[in-house]
This record gives structure tokens, C-alpha cells and sequence, in this order.
């Protein structure tokens, strides 16, 4: 089962599709092994191969992972808090974790009319210049955000390109296509102030009219199985309630989680 739940999320929104060889590295399989679960699983219908030879996710595939996986078994348990969330902002919504390359997107709710937005789902977010991510670091045990900061440290003030879904498209307008990152002793010094606050608020970072804003789902371990986020107009009049409402949702998640609700 773990085999199959690394090349399930081997595709996400920026590889939908994927070359035997390319699922073979994100899933850290030697080639012949990756040839052989491809060959396995298109014959179950859980991948389906297209005549040029590249593979893509079958619906047996995605219900099987989803079923399986602790990410989903989290997005299910924090689904009805994030409804009840977008129900009052009515703008976006989403569940987030920290893994090895940032911010991987887990759920997301939006509304018709709501400012720009670019996490989707299985997508993932900039680490160093998202409410999410801050959140994530700020609240992650210290050697699992040391071991982070330590693999990433060559973005650190540095400026980067961005583009969310690297698709070829254009940028949106308002959507910034090359982000500034924080440096090492700004970023320690944005971390503490997460922590001291309990949620991180970051304006514009990524998208000029937006603005950012997370808490930490708390595990039974007391840090952060996930962050719950919003994104929201960046001079909307009920941002000061934001947190708030956040924080309230986030502890009625890490309760259905069987972890810290304070």
C-alpha cells in the first residue's frame, strides 16, 4: 500500500501526467520497479497510460489513496470546520501540511467573486512567504523545521520565480511572478512572532490584493499536523476577526483529531 500511495501523489496539479521515468524519480523507484507497478496497475485500471506512453491517475487509484492516506483521513475530519468557515469569509478556505518540498495543499473551499487565489489541491504553496507555510515552520518540532530551513536555505533572500501551476500560462494580473524571500535571521524573527501571536498574517506576498492568514491544527503531539488557512481581500474590513474565527475551527479539528484543542 505504500508503494501505491507514493506514485498516487507522484501527479498533482502541476504534473498531472507523468513519464515512466519522471514517476520513477518522485516516487524514488528504481526504473525497473516503476515499469513494473505502471504495467500492474493499468491492467487494474488504477493508472491509465496514453498512446505516447505517459501515465495518469485512474478514479480506482484516487479512491484507493484516498482511503488510505493520513493526509485524506485529516482533510475528511477537517472538512465540515472548513465549510463552516467559508460559510462566514465566503472567499477561500484551505487545509494544508509541510512536507520535504513546502506546502502541499490538502483542501480547498472558494467562492464565486473571491480575490485571486493559487493554492489548488495537491498543489503546492511557497514555504517562506505564506501564512501556510510560516505557520507550518513556526509550529513544526525544532529539528523537523531546522532540517527544512537547512534543505531550503539557498531561497532564503534570494528573489525566485513563481508560478503556481507552471502551466505555460500567462500570470494573472495582480499575481507577483517572482517573490522575495525573507532572509534566514528575518525569517527566525517572522517564526517567533508567529509562535508569540498563534497565527501568521502575510499581506501581498504572492497576490497584490490578498492577504494571507493561518493557525496550526495541533496533533495529540501538541505541534502542527496542519495549518488552516484563509485567503481573503487585503483591506477587508473584518480581517481582525479572522484568527479568531480560525483558531476556534482549528481546535474543533485537532478535537476530532484526538489531539490538542487549546
Amino acid at each position: 500500500m505504500d508503494r501505491l500511495i507514493r506514485v498516487r501523489f507522484a501527479f498533482d496539479a502541476e504534473r498531472p501526467v507523468l513519464t515512466v521515468a519522471a514517476l520513477a524519480r518522485r516516487t524514488e523507484l528504481p526504473l525497473a520497479t516503476a515499469y513494473r507497478w505502471v504495467d500492474r496497475l493499468v491492467r487494474a485500471e488504477l493508472l491509465q497510460k496514453d498512446e505516447d506512453g505517459v501515465v495518469r491517475p485512474g478514479l480506482r487509484l484516487w479512491e484507493m489513496a484516498s482511503r488510505s492516506a493520513p493526509s485524506m483521513s485529516l482533510a475528511r475530519t477537517a472538512m465540515p470546520f472548513l465549510v463552516d468557515v467559508q460559510s462566514v469569509l465566503r472567499q477561500h478556505t484551505q487545509l494544508a501540511v509541510l512536507d520535504d518540498d513546502g506546502v502541499l495543499v490538502l483542501a480547498r473551499l472558494s467562492s464565486q467573486g473571491a480575490v485571486v487565489n493559487q493554492a489548488d489541491v495537491a498543489g503546492r504553496l511557497p514555504p517562506f512567504t505564506t501564512a501556510l507555510g510560516l505557520v507550518l515552520l513556526a509550529h513544526a518540532p525544532v529539528e523537523t523545521a531546522e532540517r527544512f530551513i537547512a534543505r531550503h536555505r539557498d531561497r532564503l533572500g534570494a528573489v525566485v520565480d513563481h508560478h503556481p501551476l507552471e502551466s505555460g500560462r500567462a500570470v494573472p494580473a495582480g499575481v507577483r511572478a517572482r517573490v522575495a524571500t525573507p532572509s534566514e535571521p528575518r525569517l527566525r524573527a517572522l517564526l517567533a512572532d508567529v509562535r508569540r501571536e498563534g497565527y501568521a498574517a502575510v499581506d501581498g506576498a504572492l497576490d497584490e490584493e490578498s492577504r494571507g492568514v493561518a493557525v496550526p491544527v495541533r496533533g495529540a503531539d501538541g505541534v502542527a499536523a496542519a495549518a488552516l488557512g484563509v485567503v481573503v481581500p487585503r483591506e477587508a474590513p473584518y480581517t481582525p476577526g479572522v484568527p479568531p474565527l480560525l483558531m476556534t475551527a482549528a481546535r474543533g479539528i485537532a478535537r476530532g483529531l484526538g489531539g490538542h484543542s487549546h
